[in-house]
């Protein structure tokens, strides 16, 4: 899912949250922040294969990469790096609200995956991705 779609699904249910169960300001920017910057990850993964810092480079050669048909490791979008963030959450309360934000945005993009029928680019799980060959993957 494009960036703007996230921003703008993200500002919606932050709002709705903040509204319905009458949340705090700083929880409300929590969970946006989190819908959206979860995908740091896609940047990060950019800059390890190109070794080159260029957001908008960056932004295009995501879409080339989706053409190679192989998964990639997007370590934010995980079931363990979201387990470590519920863990956290007992820690420091504001960790909740970081893990609604990130399930949100995670169930939007297998939405659309799933849509597009390409929930094959996308590992889940970091074991997984340990575990197996790695030349299967981007």
């Amino acid at each position: 899912m494009l960036p703007k779609f996230h921003i703008i699904l993200g500002a919606i249910f932050s709002a709705l949250m903040y509204y319905l169960l009458q949340i705090t300001l700083f929880q409300t920017i929590l969970i946006f922040f989190a819908s959206v910057l979860i995908d740091f990850d896609h940047y990060l993964f950019y800059v390890q294969e190109t070794k080159k810092w260029s957001l908008q480079k960056a932004y295009n050669w995501k879409i080339y990469r989706q053409k190679k048909h192989k998964p990639i490791m997007m370590i934010f979008h995980t079931i363990e790096f979201l387990i470590l963030v519920f863990i956290l959450s007992f820690v420091w309360k504001g960790f909740g609200f970081i893990l609604i934000g990130l399930v949100f945005h995670s169930i939007f993009d297998i939405i659309q995956l799933g849509y597009e029928k390409k929930l094959y680019i996308r590992e889940f799980s970091l074991i997984r991705f340990l575990l197996r060959d790695k030349k299967n993957y981007f």
